[in-house]
């Protein structure tokens, strides 16, 4: 059966490890020249000089000179971030969905196959060297910090493409479509909602769940010259919004925080002493806080959102089989 199950797909299996190698590849390549580029202008070694004389703008026109001449070819990243969701539609979707569509599966489950056998080695086959080609572009990603563009380099800057999260995507992508698939038993309504579910779990995953793997560490603004936050926040942290509390510690609601920013910009300048909106806010018992989480903790969390995927993964998987084993054939 394992063989059988290669060789039924062995054209999408091969293609698909072949794409993860050349996006890989190029990759590197140009995360390479992106970065002998960057060396040569001096980028990391520039030092605006605003008072004195020369080109108050120099350290500008050095990114701009680098970014014309990496081009598009940064873009490249992109890759990263539509593999996975091609995977889910156009491998995952029509895995099952192509033979429970067109009644083929009826032949392999009177030849002596279980269904849950049929089902389980084809999709083992699968994610198996989906998981292999998510590790190869996971060693791409890993390489292509230059052609971010940024001044500071910072490790959760590149969390979705590489690592461990970068591969359970990949597999999780085949998992969802071959669910949804096999579900409604159409192969264009697997690529389809397998690509529209994909996406709307990774942005929820994204924005709602990651920031929080552990609590982040919040830091209060104050009412200074610059409006900035009472500690320094580490320059490689990801800092990802802000939250209110009380004197007393107590969470803010966002309406009432909003509802006093209305009343600051009306009256806050001409009938406060100071103006300024953090101490506005301050009077009113009303404190901002500013949420990051430390570098240090980027591994970690590579290690929670890699773990959340699989265990969606598994999940799907046992789901498929047992709905494929109750389902009239």
């Amino acid at each position: 059966m394992l063989w059988v199950s290669w060789r039924q797909h062995r054209i999408a299996l091969i293609g698909l490890l072949v794409v993860a190698t050349v996006v890989a590849v190029a990759i590197t390549l140009i995360a390479s020249f992106a970065l002998r580029t960057r060396i040569e202008l001096g980028i990391d070694t520039c030092v605006p000089n605003f008072f004195g004389s020369g080109d108050p703008n120099n350290c500008n026109t050095l990114f701009t000179e680098w970014n014309r001449r990496v081009g598009i070819l940064r873009y490249v990243t992109f890759g990263l971030y539509v593999i996975p969701a091609l995977v889910a539609s156009y491998l995952g979707g029509p895995l099952l969905a192509r033979e429970l569509e067109r009644g083929t599966h009826r032949l392999a489950w009177t030849q002596g196959i279980g269904r849950v056998r049929w089902a389980a080695t084809i999709l083992g086959v699968v994610l198996a060297t989906t998981a292999a080609a998510g590790v190869i572009i996971a060693l791409g990603g890993h390489q292509s910090w230059p052609l971010l563009g940024l001044s500071t380099f910072r490790p959760f800057d590149l969390f979705d493409l590489e690592g461990p999260a970068l591969v359970s995507y990949m597999v999780f992508g085949l998992a969802l479509g071959v669910f949804i698939g096999a579900w409604r038993r159409r192969i264009l309504t697997g690529m389809f909602f397998g690509l529209i579910a994909f996406a709307l779990v990774r942005t929820l995953v994204m924005i709602d769940v990651r920031p929080y793997y552990e609590p982040p560490i919040a830091v209060p603004l104050v009412a200074t010259f610059t409006f900035g936050p009472l500690a320094p926040i580490p320059t490689d942290a990801w800092t990802f919004g802000a939250d209110a509390v009380d004197s007393q510690g107590r969470p803010v609601p966002q309406a009432r925080v909003s509802q006093l920013m209305d009343e600051y910009l009306r009256v806050g300048c001409s009938a406060g002493r100071n103006c300024s909106s953090v101490a506005y806010l301050n009077e009113r018992d009303v404190f901002q806080r500013q949420l990051y989480q430390p570098a240090d903790r980027y591994w970690r969390f590579q290690l929670y959102e890699a773990g959340l995927y699989l265990a969606l993964t598994a999940g799907l998987v046992a789901v498929t089989l047992v709905m494929l084993r109750r389902r009239d054939a």
